[in-house]
């Protein structure tokens, strides 16, 4: 049989737990509700908060990785609109030069192709010396991926090791000035009848290694043709590259017709960048696309530990919001039962 008791009113005090536990579902059912997320604080749940917590700093790596391959897509992509703009010159000198070595142009014919070829060349190295991406100069030959013979190292995933990069090889950021491509890596560039001269007092490279017909380029008379100038001039750079082929090549329909095997070669070289560059830009989307599914995955993942079901959530907070206003109600009478010992007395 219960006691009635004044001092200790264990239904009040049974009340009040319950009101307070109540409270604290709801308390807990709303947060829920307003973020979204099961798991508010490590005292949700403590295992799945860590597990939670690992899988958003893998996300927020793919994200990383998603964005730098993204930008490798865009290096590329400027170094191969410059290729193609090189190549376009490159035809169109190919075009004049065949027309020099029909052998049925004068003198001021001549000199009228020589122009427009030199223009031409000249702005391929213009090209060539301003186009960059972030700092990073991709077709002057002047980079740190050129002259370590590194390349470019893409982070296309959120681990360490080379297995997490796409190396984008040196030889696509090499030199394609007209010194480059039309002597310094030109096949027919023989080693042997080989003259050199200085492409100009600022780059201090040699440069010319050309042989035409069976002679090396600028075996003229140079002291008759440029009478300021001696061998030490050429040494000394005095003369360009450009205006060095030039006065070599556009002098006859022989000549001409020679150096169309080094157009040929430096077109063939633009020609293997530009595919290769297509290549790295497929495998660089197919990264890009990996990285998004691996994304997806840990996304769904970390979700199903960490969010918060809204149907479950909605009823609980139903439930814990019924149990607290019973609770308040029945506290309410529990702490009007000491009263009934007045009747006692």
């Amino acid at each position: 049989m219960a006691s009635i008791t004044i001092n200790t009113n264990l239904a009040s005090l049974t009340a009040q737990r319950n009101l307070s536990a109540a409270t604290t579902g709801m308390n807990t059912a709303m947060e829920r509700l307003t973020t979204g997320f099961r798991i508010n604080s490590g005292k949700d749940d403590a295992a799945g908060s860590s597990v939670s917590t690992l899988m958003e700093a893998q996300i927020s790596g793919y994200d990383v990785a998603e964005s730098n391959a993204t930008m490798g897509l865009s290096l590329l992509d400027t170094a191969e609109g410059v290729l193609d703009v090189v190549n376009d010159y490159l035809q169109r000198i190919r075009d004049l030069t065949e027309q020099a070595a029909n052998g049925t142009y004068g003198t001021s014919s001549m000199k009228a192709i020589r122009t427009e070829v030199q223009q031409r060349m000249l702005e391929i190295n213009r090209l060539c010396e301003v186009i960059d991406f972030n700092g990073i100069k991709l077709l002057d030959g002047t980079s740190i991926a050129v002259t370590s013979q590194t390349g470019i190292n893409l982070q296309v995933s959120n681990n360490a090791g080379k297995e997490n990069i796409i190396n984008l090889q040196y030889t696509l950021f090499e030199s394609a000035k007209c010194s480059a491509l039309l002597i310094d890596n030109n096949a027919h560039a023989g080693s042997g009848n080989t003259w050199y001269v200085r492409t100009d007092t600022n780059e201090n490279t040699d440069a010319l290694k050309s042989r035409i017909t069976g002679t090396a380029v600028g075996k003229f008379d140079y002291s008759s043709k440029y009478p300021a100038l001696n061998a030490s001039d050429y040494a000394e750079g005095k003369l360009s590259c450009i205006t060095a082929i030039c006065d070599a090549v556009y002098t006859d329909d022989n000549t001409a017709r020679e150096f169309l095997y080094f157009i040929d070669d430096s077109i063939e070289n633009v020609s293997n960048r530009v595919a290769l560059i297509g290549a790295y830009m497929n495998r660089v989307e197919s990264a890009v696309t990996a990285i998004s599914v691996q994304k997806e995955n840990i996304v769904s993942a970390n979700s199903s530990i960490k969010d918060a079901d809204v149907a479950t959530e909605s009823s609980n907070y139903i439930k814990y919001q019924i149990l607290q206003q019973s609770s308040a109600t029945l506290l309410s009478t529990a702490n009007q039962q000491p009263s009934i010992a007045l009747n006692l007395i």
